[in-house]
């Protein structure tokens, strides 16, 4: 590749030349096949097969010719080499490099693969460089039936070290009558829910094997038939003898022994792992509870987290606890906490450093997994996203180690404020690092921040159950009593926070540090926070029992209330009852919003918007995360019948107004799709007539025409996406070329128009296409390695 930089008005030049170093050889459109080989080692000659060990699929990386690259000499600018490389599934994130030397006022970002040129200097040359990428096989060999994979690595090594793991299926995968299996002595899968075909939905899975430190291991998941075995049972847990016990300050000291034999419920039953969970109260005070999840394993080692819970649902005046946290086994101090920690109310506290929140007897194997992420965003189970890569420094920047009380990455005292914050999307930025990328800072961050989450007053379990308070167990009950706000709990805190749960700010928790870890604790936090949206709403907003979540005060809070059901209905295990009411909650909510919506423009509205937003438009970027939400949670496939086809009939109506708003330019009634608004004017009437949807426009092109003073044209198709202008967004002329996806009124469009593609929308592909088909996708397409959230792409 020669690079060339001029004066002002003369160009950058760039032509393809790339020698391959891992994985890749080429020059032009040349390539060879991809192979598993260490950094700096040789690559196969072309067209060989990949050795053990290489990507399941055998298809190589290719480069493709790259044509010349312009630059305006003294602009800034940018140009992903990325987009010339071809990765085939299978492989990990990439890692591009430029050998030889760029001249004054180039770089290039290797986890991307932009070069970007600063406007700098006063021209020179840059010739002689090569091109190289190097991308790890995700799977191992190709195996029969093999379905996904998972990669181990251990920091300490062992023989026969002990693992668990959640594991999402795509529907049909593993059909009814059969189960998960894998090419391993000690292995098992626990199935927890199903899809409606009866084939594996979700499974925890558990084994033994030997791991060398640092190491990967891949283990291959397949479909097959597991043979019967006895199970570990309470008896071997009192064999094994953990003597595990936990000293709660003054308040006192709980041992495990005293509750074996007695637990609240077991979580897994194999022959490799069994689980229980056990309620421990603490001796001096009503409110304080030691809640252990147990884990034992073939050979003896004990996994477990240890969780303080303050308060119960029906308990009056709970009030914060402070105490000093030391866990002991026998007379091994596993953990202390130092100094007394603030309990809040309604919170709870994780006593465990580190990210995993759990504590070992027998000694920690220190296994972290890496799952397929590209099988997993296959499965439905989390979005698809644009971003192949997680550039090194967004990684870096996420929370790796837990804190009690702590805020990591999660809002704390600014949630609720105004502009966009991590937490805020389909998945929080951690979760969607993780999706991406599979590396370990991003796995610990997922359950760094699921623990962290403890810390927030939301926690509520029913005293007679100790469940999670269910939809039905208090009917007729808000928290707080007093009126104010619809939800959130306006004024109901443990002053953790100087501030609120807000769920129009609100994030998922839990979800994705279930999903990966298979631990109940996570399971729980989700269940928590639904439940606490549901009881701090008005009683007849939320339909009492029912949990209807159509009433938020702004339309992004419906969406995320929706969100978050959803997927605790996706996930509680089939066994559990409380999974069909979170499922009821869902249909009846999108049935309600199917009768109540009217208008023409798919536009979804929230019923008292009007007490709080802008007067004279319609945030359509909120109603896009309600057509994203919807689209996911049909992906999850847990309605049946009428409440099914509301859902299907609203999310067609709503797909169907969005690609209007995504029209080009020969859509006289439609909206152009470059030209995103933040709240559009969509009515001639005047406050408070135009919030009436009788009065709604016709279709997107008056409301285009309105807002520009300008009809929807051929002249705006653009070969390029355009950057909101925020200096005078009414004028289109000033909007200008942009060089990067972020959080802005275009990406929340974009991404719910991802989702509609997987609905099955009429014009949705075609509308998404022209996104994929502007001169500078591949460039705002890069700039997701620095946050993915809102860089969906239709799965497939």
């Amino acid at each position: 590749m020669e690079v060339t930089r001029f004066r002002r008005r003369a160009f950058i030049k760039a032509v393809s030349a790339a020698i391959g170093s891992i994985g890749l050889f080429g020059c032009g459109s040349q390539s060879s096949s991809a192979s598993g080989a260490a950094a700096g080692t040789t690559p196969p000659a072309a067209g060989t097969t990949p050795p053990t060990g290489g990507t399941s699929s055998g298809q190589p990386i290719v480069i493709d010719a790259i044509p010349p690259l312009n630059f305006t000499g003294g602009i800034p600018g940018s140009r992903s080499l990325a987009q010339y490389v071809r990765i085939p599934e299978g492989y990990g994130a990439p890692t591009y490099a430029l050998s030889g030397t760029l001249g004054p006022g180039l770089s290039f970002d290797t986890q991307t693969g932009v070069l970007s040129y600063d406007g700098s200097g006063n021209g020179s040359q840059s010739a002689g460089l090569a091109l190289s990428v190097s991308a790890e096989p995700l799977s191992v060999a190709p195996q029969s039936g093999a379905l996904a994979s998972v990669t181990l690595v251990s920091a300490v090594g062992g023989s026969l070290l002990p693992w668990t793991f959640g594991q999402f299926f795509r529907q049909g995968d593993v059909p009814n009558g059969r189960t998960i299996v894998a090419d391993l002595p000690d292995f098992q899968a626990v199935v927890r829910n199903r899809w409606p075909d009866g084939s594996v939905k979700y499974a925890v899975l558990s084994g033994r094997c030997d791991l060398v430190a640092n190491l990967k291991r891949t283990i291959a998941l397949k479909a097959g038939t597991a043979a019967g075995s006895v199970a570990l049972a309470e008896t071997d847990l009192a064999a094994a003898a953990p003597a595990i016990a936990v000293q709660v300050g003054g308040f006192g000291k709980v041992a495990l022994s005293g509750a074996i034999g007695a637990p609240v419920r077991q979580l897994l039953s194999g022959p490799v792992a069994s689980e229980w969970q056990y309620r421990l109260p603490v001796p001096n005070d009503a409110q304080l509870v030691v809640w252990l999840y147990v884990r034992l394993y073939k050979g003896g080692r004990v996994e477990f987290m240890v969780s303080i819970e303050n308060g119960y649902f029906d308990y009056t005046g709970a009030t914060n606890k402070v105490a000093q946290i030391v866990v002991s086994a026998g007379n091994q101090v596993l953990y202390d906490s130092g100094s007394a920690i603030d309990i809040k109310h309604h919170t709870r506290v994780v006593a465990a450093a580190g990210f995993s929140g759990k504590l070992w007897v027998g000694g920690d194997p220190a296994v972290i997994p890496s799952h397929d992420t590209a099988y997993l965003q296959r499965t439905g189970a989390v979005p698809a996203f644009q971003a192949t890569s997680i550039n090194a420094a967004a990684l870096d920047g996420l929370a790796q180690a837990y804190q009690p009380n702590a805020q990591h990455n999660l809002p704390g005292n600014s949630l609720g404020g105004g502009g966009d914050s991590p937490s805020i999307g389909w998945l929080p930025r951690w979760d969607a690092c993780y999706v991406v990328s599979a590396d370990a800072r991003a796995y610990k961050s997922v359950l760094v921040n699921s623990l962290a989450a403890g810390a927030w007053s939301t926690h509520w379990r029913n005293g007679a159950t100790n469940k999670v308070v269910a939809y039905a167990d208090f009917p007729a009950t808000k928290k707080p009593a007093a009126s104010g706000s619809n939800y959130g709990g306006l004024n109901y805190r443990s002053s953790q926070y100087g501030t609120d749960w807000d769920i129009s700010h609100g994030w998922l928790p839990g979800y994705t540090a279930y999903l990966l870890t298979g631990d109940y604790w996570h399971l729980e936090a989700l269940q928590f926070f639904v439940k606490w949206v549901h009881y701090s709403s008005d009683v007849n907003a939320r339909g009492n029992a029912t949990g209807l979540m159509v009433r938020s005060l702004q339309t992004r809070g419906t969406a995320w209330a929706l969100r978050n059901c959803g997927m605790a209905a996706a996930i509680t295990p089939d066994t559990d009852s409380e999974r069909a009411a979170y499922a009821n909650a869902v249909g009846a909510s999108l049935s309600w919003m199917r009768a109540y919506h009217t208008n023409r423009l798919g536009l979804v509205l929230e019923p008292d918007q009007a007490s709080w937003g802008d007067p004279g438009g319609q945030r359509t970027w909120m109603s896009d995360y309600v057509v994203g939400t919807v689209a996911w949670i049909l992906d999850q496939r847990i309605l049946a019948g009428a409440q099914l086809n509301d859902a299907q009939a609203f999310m067609q109506w709503m797909g169907s107004g969005l690609v209007q708003r995504f029209s080009d330019g020969s859509n006289l009634n439609g909206w152009h799709w470059m030209y995103q608004a933040y709240s559009p004017v969509v009515s001639p009437a005047a406050f408070p007539a135009n919030q009436d949807q009788a009065n709604f426009d016709a279709n997107w092109g008056i409301a285009f025409t309105r807002n520009y003073g300008r009809q929807n044209g051929r002249d705006l198709d653009t070969p390029d996406i355009k950057a909101y202008n925020w200096t005078t967004p009414g004028n289109l002329a000033t909007w200008t070329s942009a060089t990067a996806f972020g959080a802005g009124y275009f990406e929340y469009g974009m991404c719910a128009l991802a989702q509609c593609v997987n609905q099955g929308v009429a014009g949705a592909a075609a509308a998404f296409k022209r996104i994929t088909a502007a001169s500078n996708y591949n460039t705002c397409r890069a700039s997701l390695a620095n946050d993915p959230r809102f860089g969906i792409a239709p799965r497939g």
